[in-house]
This record gives C-alpha cells, structure tokens and sequence, in this order.
C-alpha cells in the first residue's frame, strides 16, 4: 500500500464518523462507504507499482485511467479532511455559527476544482543566464526545458499539444528532455510521439535527453529509450556531446556520484550544461559546470508538499546558484497520478543562455 493510499485510508474514516456524528442519513453514509472501499481496491489492484492485472483483463489503457482516477479521490478526501478541520478551527475562533458539514464539503469540492484546472495551466517560464563562454559570434543560444511530462494516465493528446505549442511558439535552438516524459503504455500514443518527433525535427540544433524515475518503471514493458530515440532526441545515458559550441553532459536519473570523469581538459574554457532528472549534485561539481537542468519535484504538486519535496532533494525549486554555477529545477509541464495540482503550475521553461555584457 502507497503512503498516499493509507493516508486516504484514514481521512476516509475520519470523514465517516463526521458523517454518522453529524446526523446525516444512512444511505448516504453507505454510499461513501462503499464508494471509498471500491476506488480503494480498485487503485490496489490497477498497481501503483504500475506492474497491473487489469493489462491483462481489459484492453487499451484501462489499467491507467483506473489507477489515476482512484488517486484523484484519494486526493478530493484529503482536501474534504482539511476543509473539515480547517471549518472547525475558524467556527472555534470566530464563534460564528454556520453548517459545518455543508461548508467543509463545498469548501473541499472547490479546491478540487481548483487543482484540476491549475494541473492544465501550463505557462511558459523564462529564465537568463548569463556567461563570458559562448563560442564567438553566437550572443544567445535559446533552450526549450521540458520535464515530468507524464504522458500516460490520464494525460491528455490536447494538453501534450498546449505544451508543444509553448515550445514552438519560444522558438528554441535545442530541446531539453529532463526525464519522467513517459510514463504509461506507448502503444496507444502515436498521436503524442508524433507530434513530439514533428516538435524534435524542428530544432536546430537537435533534441537531448536523460531517464527519469517513470521511464525505468516501464523499461519491463517497452524499450522506453528507443522509443524517444526514435522521435530523433539524443539519450544520454552517463554520456557527454557538444552542440552551438557548448558542452552538454547527461547523467542517469538517481546519480550522485562524481561529474570529473565525464569532463575533458578544455572544458574549462566552455560553457558547460549538465542535464540530470533528479536535481541533487554531483560530488565533485564544484566550478566544473555553468548550469544543470533538472525536474523531478513538480514543485511537491500540492502546496505544502513542496518544502518537503526540496528538503529531501536538497534542492531549491526555480533558478539558484550552487557550487559556481547555475541550477534550475523545473515544477515539470504535467502531472503524476491524479491530475491535480495546488499552487504549483505547471510549466515549459524557456532558457536563454546571454552572452555576459
């Protein structure tokens, strides 16, 4: 059982004895009851270590669209929690009188609502660095970062469109795949993969890209990493190239070990970028790269969840500068699981590199 299923276990319980307590009938008691037990299991039995039974009795991407749909009501009753106790402690501050039940239930539903659209808001983000490195006669070099893409689930073709829409719209020089894009059964995604080889052919100087924690997921299943190669991306498993005159180091998703041996003497004098999932540093990073890429967070997707998401990355969410160089970490352009998100929109982030004035 997923921390986040137990965690709706009991908020689930909570909710009941708040519904016996407050006076509501029976048969709607009942309802809740059964409709928690039956997405309960279901989700359990769909496989959040996304190896599921249901590939096998249904057809299609079934197995998916169960699993996310159970994590959502798992997400809508822990909102319902704190909408309940958060009615509770104002009512016992303030004195004032109303329906607690009433409020807590509308209050929950409309968060719900509200990280439902906040999960399909995606904007492009900006960002400038500044450098004394880029070849001579190249003023900017502009890269389009795309990470945590999930198409999966319950991902949708007119999203992953919105999303290839901002990239092409920024124009970039090179794409950068940050990991987790895949993260369900290809099989049924022609219309996604097609329009990101359509989107990869366009740049000029080419696409690169590194695993994230759901590509190994589905490695049992499908080659995940032909699969990006052939919409034309460059997969840099522990590996180094250069492209536009700078130097693009890609490392595997978990690794924190040492950026040296992937280095060669005259680095120095160029413009490093270090392409990595998880976004904790090498060992030795320290003055060897300009900048590092990276996703993972989703910016912990529900507030506060982030905090706690960056203090077990040891990483700080947006652009920050560590160990003599840039680092930016992505909240990533879609959703894990359920398609929700709070106050932690997604984004494609859209990076300058500047020569330095």
């Amino acid at each position: 059982m997923s921390k986040l299923s137990l965690l709706s276990v009991v908020t689930q319980y909570f909710i009941y004895l708040r519904l016996k307590s407050s006076g509501v009938h029976r048969s709607v008691v009942f309802v809740f009851v059964c409709w928690g037990i039956f997405w309960f299991i279901t989700g359990q039995v769909a496989g959040y270590d996304f190896q599921s039974p249901f590939v096998e009795i249904f057809p299609g991407r079934y197995a998916e669209i169960l699993r996310g749909i159970s994590m959502t009501w798992e997400i809508i009753t822990i909102l319902l929690f704190f909408a309940l106790i958060g009615v509770d402690f104002l009512v016992w501050i303030t004195g004032i009188k109303v329906p607690k039940l009433f409020c807590s239930v509308m209050l929950g539903l409309i968060a719900a609502a509200y990280c439902m659209c906040e999960a399909y808001f995606v904007q492009p983000r900006y960002v400038t660095i500044p450098t004394s490195k880029l070849p001579e006669g190249t003023d900017r070099i502009r890269i389009a970062l795309l990470t945590d893409v999930h198409i999966g689930g319950l991902s949708t073709y007119s999203y992953f469109n919105r999303i290839m829409n901002l990239v092409k719209e920024a124009e970039p020089d090179m794409l950068m795949l940050g990991g987790d894009i895949i993260d369900g059964n290809m099989s049924y995604r022609e219309r996604e993969l097609s329009l990101l080889k359509e989107t990869i052919q366009k740049m000029r100087y080419g696409c690169f890209a590194v695993n994230g924690n759901h590509e190994y997921y589905h490695l049992l299943d499908e080659d995940v990493e032909q699969i990006i190669r052939d919409c034309g991306a460059n997969m840099l498993i522990f590996e180094r190239t250069e492209a536009a005159g700078i130097v693009i180091i890609g490392l595997d998703d978990a690794f924190y070990g040492w950026l040296s041996p992937f280095m060669k003497p005259d680095d120095k004098d160029k413009f490093v970028l270090v392409l990595k999932h998880r976004p904790g540093l090498p060992f030795d990073s320290e003055g060897k790269f300009n900048l590092m890429l990276s996703g993972h967070t989703h910016g912990g997707q529900f507030w506060p969840l982030g905090y706690f998401k960056s203090m077990s990355q040891k990483s700080t969410p947006g652009l920050s500068f560590k160990n003599g160089g840039y680092v930016y970490v992505s909240n990533g352009a879609g959703f894990n699981g359920p398609p929700m998100r709070m106050f932690a929109r997604p984004e494609v982030t859209i990076i300058d590199i500047v020569r330095e004035s």
